[in-house]
């Protein structure tokens, strides 16, 4: 399973560390006029900071070593004035960054979002869901340190490290070397760990996926599990996962757990060489006492935007693995587009399939060969045959869900490719066996085939599908729970029936849509097929046969081609596959 995983994370890009901070930055700069004030803000409060140790030199030169004690606490207030002023600009800067950092995120996210509804579905086909939902929550959460205050405090403590050292060379230009000499060792360091940390949070944030996606699909397929007896099994494959994840995230945090102590300790061996270097020159005489303590103020004050800028590089490094990771989402392309936009309208729901050939994927052999057929309106075909012959790839090919190069499918003499995607898919919907509802109201649910739709409408397709007692003894606001899983099979597959009905397609799609409900609820939905199918061509693929007895034809279908074809009766007759299907089915066979 680890191995599968490892092949299915696998970006579908590539980028330089240029080309994803360039794009990054795109995103703030409509905010620029926010980040100018609070660049501002936070270069003010800086300049408070570096004013701070001069205050000292003053206070130690002029009044203490003077005996003029009677301007100390003029000194004092300003200290405190200056030190107030810049905890105040540095709250009002975090805030508005912060909250600006936030806004950019949660457009990062909708951007994503938008993205994964456009594209086609072999990208699912080939995505983890764990790993798609880890993307767009874990990995654009990731940003927002880097977009509120992050590159902020960057520019800011560049500027700070200038200033500093403009200060340092006019106190005194010998201890100033003294400390330069320490900088070349640190920019070794930074290098050094900058290859190794980049590596290390990338395999995290690919491990952190992994977690996410197991998480996922364990969550969702419980009932397997604990039908089987699996609970251990499952655990022990999470077990593995989060261990991966686990030491991943200590190979990249024993890099910053090291990096942050060296440049400490860089900084201390520099600061006992000025106490040294500065202590003889104050018995020199060749600078103040004040200057001294101003000057170790100062290296003290060194290591904050040292490490700040290091604490930004780190997180750089894993906002990186989380930015292209989600930048591979936004620059995926839908493999189904339209070739043109022709719209549609007054659709009498004539279907063509010519020639039509299908395969997934180049490696694979054709699931559909050269398959032609012609549903003329308002008329119901079944499709029938063994698992696999076709069936529901040439209903996936019908709405749009994949390409195909090979022949053509035209909805009233219009090629679907030519068709302006959304307009044709308004004409078309599917009733799935796989009953799916969102987590929200009956109501709700039903408003997703449209969301325009009255309650009056509503009660008139739960009424046509035979849903309307049960719905309205629960309520439409009743929530039905993930997936559904408040109500019965039967119950979901009715409400979906309702949702398709209001969609009012002109073509609609039964994918096994009977096959697994209760005979009751099949009876039922066999009642209301007459309203279901009223004013529409329908395609029904069976797994029931003696539910397609009321189609106007039945296409069998065997290895992607059309083997037979006609009425319920004239193929019975016909001794052929069909009757094969049907008496195996009847005798108790798996079909």
């Amino acid at each position: 399973m680890s191995r599968t995983q490892d092949q299915r994370d696998l970006l579908h890009h590539e980028y330089s560390d240029f080309e994803l901070l360039k794009r990054l930055l795109r995103y703030t700069l409509p905010h620029w006029k926010i980040f100018s004030i609070a660049l501002i803000g936070m270069l003010f409060s800086t300049l408070f900071t570096i004013v701070q140790p001069l205050l000292l030199k003053s206070v130690i030169d002029d009044y203490v070593l003077k005996k003029d004690l009677d301007g100390l606490g003029f000194i004092a207030i300003i200290y405190f004035s200056v030190t107030v002023f810049s905890f105040v600009l540095n709250v009002i800067t975090s805030y508005i960054t912060t909250i600006t950092g936030l806004k950019i995120i949660t457009k990062i996210r909708e951007e994503a979002f938008y993205q994964l509804q456009e594209l086609s579905m072999d990208y699912y086909d080939k995505e983890a869901t764990g790993r798609i939902v880890s993307r767009v929550t874990n990995d654009v959460e990731r940003l927002l340190n880097l977009l509120s205050t992050g590159i902020i405090d960057a520019v800011v403590n560049v500027m700070f490290l200038g200033f500093l050292f403009v200060i340092l060379f006019s106190l005194d230009v010998t201890l100033t070397l003294s400390i330069i000499v320490f900088f070349p060792f640190l920019a070794v360091a930074i290098v050094y760990f900058r290859i190794k940390s980049r590596a290390a949070w990338q395999h995290t944030r690919r491990t952190l996926a992994k977690v996410t996606g197991y998480y996922q699909e364990a969550i969702s397929g419980i009932t397997v599990t604990k039908a089987l007896s699996a609970e251990e099994f499952v655990t022990e494959e999470f077990n593995t996962l989060n261990l991966d994840n686990y030491q991943a995230r200590i190979r990249a945090l024993i890099l910053f757990a090291i990096m942050f102590p060296l440049m400490d300790l860089l900084l201390t061996i520099g600061t006992a060489l000025v106490l040294s270097i500065g202590g003889y020159s104050v018995g020199q005489e060749s600078i103040s006492p004040g200057t001294l303590v101003a000057f170790l103020s100062y290296v003290t004050r060194l290591s904050h935007p040292i490490m700040v800028l290091s604490n930004f590089y780190n997180s750089l490094l894993a906002s990186m693995a989380a930015i292209e990771r989600i930048f591979d989402i936004l620059d995926s392309n839908p493999q189904v587009v339209s070739r043109d936009s022709k719209r549609l309208a007054n659709v009498t729901g004539k279907l063509e399939f010519e020639n039509v050939t299908f395969q997934y994927s180049p490696d694979t052999d054709p699931v559909l060969t050269d398959l032609s057929l012609l549903i003329p309106p308002l008329q119901t075909f079944a499709l029938v045959g063994h698992t696999g012959a076709g069936k529901t790839t040439l209903a996936s090919l019908l709405l749009r869900f994949y390409d195909f190069k090979d022949g053509y499918i035209k909805l009233d003499d219009v090629d679907i490719r030519d068709c302006d995607l959304e307009n044709y898919r308004q004409n078309i919907a599917i009733i799935p066996q796989d009953s799916f509802l969102f987590s929200d109201s009956i109501k709700n649910n039903l408003l997703y085939g449209n969301p325009q739709a009255s309650d009056e409408e509503i009660e008139r397709a739960l009424l046509k599908v035979g849903a309307y007692d049960f719905t309205m003894s629960k309520g439409l606001d009743f929530e039905v729970g993930e997936r559904g899983s408040r109500l019965s099979m039967g119950e979901r597959q009715l409400i979906c029936f309702a949702r398709a009905l209001l969609a009012d397609p002109r073509i609609l799609i039964l994918d096994e849509a009977t096959s697994s409900v209760d005979a009751h609820t099949e009876l039922v939905i066999q009642q209301s097929m007459k309203n279901i199918l009223l004013n529409r061509t329908a395609l029904v693929i069976a797994h029931r046969l003696s539910t397609i007895r009321f189609v106007d034809k039945i296409v069998v279908l065997d290895k992607g081609k059309i083997v037979e074809m006609g009425s319920f009766q004239e193929l019975m007759a016909q001794g052929g596959i069909f009757t094969d299907l049907y008496e195996k089915q009847f005798a108790g066979q798996d079909i």
